[in-house]
């Protein structure tokens, strides 16, 4: 009976010590449905990496919808028992997501580590990659960088080439595969300020699929690319075959010892598109391995 117990008590300590797959919140707490996380990457105490969708703010930054942040609803469900098991304190966002689009977000498990990751970040030890559907540019170069300081506008939540007082901003953008009237671009910066991605494909001519802000370019309709589809009976407007603009941070990459945390070494995140983004991608007529970030 003895060495039940112990097995038993050996069993709850080893799934203690196991990282959450997922973490999550409950309806109402975040968003007005349920909502959870695929946790990426994660060192206990030190960082997590989840998968955000698009239409979920990660953190506050100026322009972004007022609304509740996952680092908010973290703290607010402080001691929760997925939280404690990634030794998360008080999380704070590293690289800041757009709310607008999904992918890879970092965040510290305190302070102290915040202020290591950022620090390495800013100071462009980071790089990012993002995958970009855009419609085809016919008259753009394959690879080009864009290097154009962005800031906020005085007053609307969007962000402008400036200048005079924006802040440096560099981005280089490659193309991975054409289908049809579209294209899948690879977007890379070290560092990356809000819309930055968005703006710079912009000024650049490329035209992201969905993004209504900058290249006022609708998503992707399913009547576009099919010659003969009909509404299904009883329904009444298409639908897209995604519904967020279709740019997805896809990739981060750092080294631990530039972040204070030498022990992590080399790291690459990746953190796969949404389902229906990638569902789009198949009906445009990619394959897989178009945007599987993976194997490019």
């Amino acid at each position: 009976m003895q060495d039940t117990k112990e097995n038993s008590a050996g069993a709850r300590a080893s799934e203690e010590e196991k990282l959450p797959e997922k973490i999550g919140f409950p309806e109402g707490v975040l968003i007005d449905a349920p909502v959870r996380f695929d946790v990426l990457s994660a060192m206990k105490g030190v960082f997590a990496a989840i998968n955000k969708p698009a239409g979920i703010l990660m953190d506050s930054y100026l322009g972004a919808p007022k609304c509740k942040s996952v680092m908010l609803a973290m703290r607010e469900q402080k001691g929760k028992r997925e939280f404690d098991r990634l030794g998360i304190e008080s999380p704070y966002a590293i690289n800041q997501l757009d709310f607008e689009i999904s992918g890879a977000a970092l965040m510290a498990t305190d302070k102290k580590n915040a202020d290591n990751f950022r620090n390495a970040m800013w100071s462009g030890m980071f790089e990012f990659e993002y995958l970009v559907l855009c419609k085809a540019a016919r008259n753009t170069e394959s690879e080009f960088t864009v290097e154009l300081p962005i800031l906020m506008h005085e007053e609307r939540p969007v962000w402008i080439v400036s200048h005079r007082f924006g802040k440096k901003a560099k981005t280089r953008f490659e193309i991975v595969k054409s289908a049809g009237d579209y294209q899948i671009w690879r977007a890379k910066a070290n560092i990356v300020r809000p819309h930055q991605i968005r703006v710079h494909a912009a000024e650049a001519g490329l035209k992201i699929a969905g993004e209504n802000v900058y290249s006022r370019t609708p998503p992707v309709y399913l009547s576009k690319l099919k010659e003969d589809y009909r509404l299904a009976k009883g329904v009444e407007k298409e639908r897209p075959l995604y519904g967020a603009v279709c740019v997805h941070l896809a990739k981060i990459r750092f080294n631990g010892k530039d972040a204070g945390v030498p022990e992590i070494g080399e790291t690459e995140i990746y953190a796969p598109p949404p389902k229906s983004f990638a569902a789009c991608m198949k009906k445009i007529g990619f394959a897989p391995d178009s945007f599987d970030w993976t194997k490019i």
